[in-house]
């Protein structure tokens, strides 16, 4: 193995490869390597040689070194060992830290867990400290390597022996108070496949990277994969998917007089989050039926009603609490001042937010209310979003419902504005308003939005309706999922849905075809049971036709790979009434043909059987 470079066309296309200095070559392997920050300093993995002399262990075994060289003009001065390699184990994969005052790397030196660890080396002058293991809290009785620490020290890694999808998965721990770590967190699809998958790095913004795997299609072996992020970071996608530590972070919040700079004490302030949840309905229990996305999933969960965190600013205008990891709107409020809204994602320490209110009897601004709930169950739709656009000047403006499905904004003055809500990310629907005749600064305008999100076609994953293998038999624990869609069917005598079972690929393809039927007739039994007419029920066994995995005939897989095939899922046949359309004040707004995103608010009427049939504006 060479350290090989890629260098970019004027075009931005990588070229054919190079070795990256002849200088650092040797009959035997080097690499992986890193830099410091200022790129005069590598360290990098050899096989031990000193001075062109093989250095072999009492095993026979050439074993991995550390090395390090400084650019000297042109070329790499002679690679220097660190001073903790030994000739008995291997050191490898270095990763520096910004500061260059850490080297992380992989060892399988004495005082670990398993075969290869993380270590960790503190620089001590112009040498370094004897390596500290990172602990059981990162690494385990298998392989951890190829450690890589970013700028804001988050330590990205490979390992065989936690909890993966096949071979060496991706995970990533962050720094806890101390030299403890969060517990390792696995980064799933599409970094994790049933292979190989290893050498993650990430630039600075965390948008675009490289990792490797022999897991994905590819020209054999091991190859170099790249990825960039749209709309927000690697932090972004790893908070949408679940792929972050559960743990409380710090959030703080300065409030102050937009005019003159002053702290505003006794402003109202409300947390509340906002991740991507569809609210369909209530249990029996007063819980809130959501729609999550969860890897990629729509699943079915209840939630308790969220009120979020609520409290006043301290005689600074400061405002402190803790929250967990996600999607955060904080809602600022004082009497006398607009209400102001600020959206942030958290995922990690240190969490700080300006807010600066303006006086509403100054600004030429009237006060508009709103709530936004499910047209059919009354259920507060929390997190939507409606984005506000000025008809005049194009301006854009969004705010996001509390906890109660509410809104407290202001508006310009006689402005019409076009209104999109979107739930879960979904766009539900659009109106317009017009301010004119709002009037006083202070006249509180009150207007009612609802719409039926659930839509015919959605397919509900029902997360904990698995099979034991070779089975039919629900297990206990399905019941609690069954139970919510019983709840909804029950309030929702419309809807007719299709119970999809399916199965792993173990078995011969007819077998698994009749397994899954069955399974699907046993979960429409269980909806009998409780007085759901069979009517509005049809299973269908997919048998092992449409995996979500690469686990078919032919692929070896663990047996968690496998459950992950035999799953039930919901899909929507018939769907809400109404959900075609959207509600301002009790009237139906719907699309006339032809308008592209033009709505006109028609009578208060429901919705016809005709209507409901049109392709919905979800």
């Amino acid at each position: 193995m060479s350290i090989l470079r890629s260098r970019r066309s004027s075009e931005g296309l990588l070229q054919a490869p190079e070795p990256f200095a002849r200088e650092l070559s040797s009959l035997y392997h080097e690499g992986p390597v890193c830099f410091d920050r200022t790129a005069e300093t590598i360290f990098f993995s050899r096989n031990a040689l000193i001075g062109g002399k093989v250095k072999v262990a009492k095993d026979d075994i050439q074993k991995m070194w550390l090395y390090t060289s400084k650019k000297e003009g042109a070329v790499w001065s002679e690679p220097q060992p660190l001073s903790f390699n030994n000739n008995e184990f291997d050191d490898c994969h270095p990763a520096i830290s910004i500061d260059g005052d850490k080297l992380f790397f992989a060892s399988n030196r004495p005082g670990g867990f398993g075969g290869m660890d993380i270590w960790v080396s503190y620089r001590v002058g112009e040498s370094w400290s004897e390596p500290a293991n990172l602990g059981a809290g990162v690494n385990s009785n298998g392989n951890e390597v190829f450690p890589f620490i970013h700028a804001d020290n988050t330590l990205y890694y490979a390992s065989d022996g936690l909890e993966g999808t096949g071979g060496f998965d991706l995970f990533y721990a962050i720094p806890e108070d101390g030299a403890e770590w969060t517990k390792p967190i696995n980064m799933g699809e599409p970094f994790n496949t049933p292979g190989d998958d290893f050498g993650l790095i990430v630039d600075l913004n965390k948008i675009n990277g490289y990792f490797s795997t022999n897991g994905q299609t590819s020209k054999g072996g091991d190859d170099v994969f790249s990825f960039h992020t749209e709309n927000g970071n690697l932090d972004d996608y790893l908070l949408q998917n679940k792929r972050v530590p559960d743990r409380n972070l710090d959030l703080s919040v300065a409030v102050t007089d937009k005019l003159s700079g002053a702290p505003l004490p006794n402003a109202e302030v409300r947390v509340l989050n906002y991740d991507a949840n569809t609210v369909i309905g209530r249990d029996e229990n007063g819980n809130l039926i959501t729609i999550q996305k969860v890897n990629g999933q729509d699943v079915m969960v209840a939630l308790p009603p969220d009120k979020g965190i609520a409290g006043v600013t301290d005689a600074q205008g400061n405002f402190t609490t803790e929250v967990k990891p996600g999607n955060y709107v904080v809602i600022v409020s004082k009497e006398e001042y607009q209400t102001k809204q600020l959206r942030l994602m958290i995922s990690k320490p240190g969490n700080k937010l300006a807010a600066a209110l303006e006086k509403s009897a100054f600004s030429g601004k009237v006060r508009w209310n709103a709530s936004v709930f499910n047209y059919v169950t009354n259920a507060p739709l929390a997190g939507a979003m409606l984005v506000l656009t000025n008809q005049s000047n194009g301006a854009r403006d969004t705010v996001i419902t509390d906890a109660n499905g509410l809104i407290d904004h202001h508006l310009e003055r006689n402005t019409k504005y076009k209104i999109d809500l979107f739930q879960a990310g979904r766009h539900v629907g659009s109106t317009d308003i017009n301010t004119a005749g709002w009037s006083l600064p202070n006249q509180i305008m009150m207007q009612n939005f609802s719409v039926a999100p659930l839509m015919p076609g959605t397919v509900i994953e029902l997360p904990n309706i698995y099979y034991n293998f070779n089975d039919a038999t629900l297990r206990p624990d399905a019941r609690k999922d069954l139970d919510l869609l019983v709840s909804l069917l029950k309030q929702q005598p419309s809807i007719t849905i299709e119970l999809a079972s399916h199965t792993d690929c173990r078995g011969t393809s007819r077998y698994n075809q009749d397994l899954s039927q069955r399974r699907a007739n046993g979960v429409v039994d269980y909806l009998v049971q409780k007085d759901i007419s069979r009517d509005r029920l049809r299973p269908v066994g997919y048998g092992e036709s449409e995996p979500r995995n690469e686990c078919i005939d032919g692929v070896n897989c663990t047996e968690q790979e496998h459950a992950r095939n035999r799953r039930t899922e919901v899909r929507i046949l018939t769907g809400l009434q109404g959900a075609s359309m959207m509600y301002v004040d009790g009237k139906a707004v719907v699309e006339p043909e032809n308008s592209g995103d033009q709505r006109q608010a028609q009578a208060p009427v429901k919705p016809t059987s005709t209507q409901r049939r049109r392709r919905p504006i979800l």
